[in-house]
């Protein structure tokens, strides 16, 4: 048998066990509501919810390459750990779609109801690969560290998320500035080190979504767990 047909059943597998197909029919979902939204008002409005959701699967996309690695048996660091810190870099973006409902007011022709479920659904689908590629990396830490590690490797990530939304949302920072200015982030970050009182949203919102990711993640491990013993029942 050739590498090719050995390394799509395990590509295909990776895809099913990880939701990438969900994933993918609610993003046709969300980007077909808004063209239909864009049709129906004929403004611009919500035009950059694209951009926000193709910012949510790169984190996502980097999980499952990094989770086709694992089920082949390349796991070493050397090649997992550049995809783990792209990873941990750009997560944040996939909960920070649940921001964009600061947006949400009342709009010319189109009803106030129908913006809310537009937002709803941009925004869970990408809380939901925000959930989908944190299992990947916890249950890898997990098989090696133990459930203890992993968790608290849940926790801090959620933490570090959290932080993110707040750098992303309030202060406007973007995923690429980590490579583009790399110094003024770090001045920034370094500043709400030492005065985290001086800015005012910074712990509240930090905390929020951390707790908010902690939790659902909490949830979804129970379900998953219950839907995969049904399985081999």
């Amino acid at each position: 048998m050739s590498q090719t047909q050995t390394a799509s059943p395990a590509f295909l597998s990776v895809l099913r066990r990880h939701g990438f197909w969900p994933a993918l029919l609610s993003s046709a979902a969300a980007v077909g509501m808004l063209a239909l939204r864009l049709d129906w008002s004929e403004r611009a409005s919500f035009a950059f919810l694209p951009w926000n959701l193709f910012l949510a699967w790169v984190p996502y996309v980097l999980s499952l390459v990094a989770r086709l690695l694992m089920a082949r048996g390349r796991g070493h660091g050397w090649l997992l750990a550049p995809l783990a810190l792209g990873w941990l870099a750009l997560f944040p973006n996939a909960p920070y779609l649940l921001t964009d409902f600061i947006h949400l007011h009342q709009r010319p022709v189109v009803p106030l109801w129908f913006d809310a479920a537009l937002l709803a659904l941009f925004a869970a689908t990408g809380w939901l690969m925000g959930l989908l590629s944190l299992e990947v990396w916890k249950e890898w830490l997990e098989q090696r560290w133990g459930r203890a590690r992993a968790w608290a490797f849940v926790a801090a990530t959620s933490l570090l998320c959290g932080y993110g939304i707040y750098l992303g949302r309030v202060e406007r920072w973007n995923s690429w500035d980590v490579l583009a200015e790399p110094g003024r982030l770090l001045s920034a970050m370094a500043a709400h080190l030492r005065e985290p009182g001086a800015f005012p949203h910074l712990t509240r919102l930090t905390v929020l979504f951390a707790g908010l990711l902690l939790l659902s993640y909490a949830l979804f491990e129970t379900l998953m767990a219950r839907l995969r013993c049904r399985r081999a029942t």
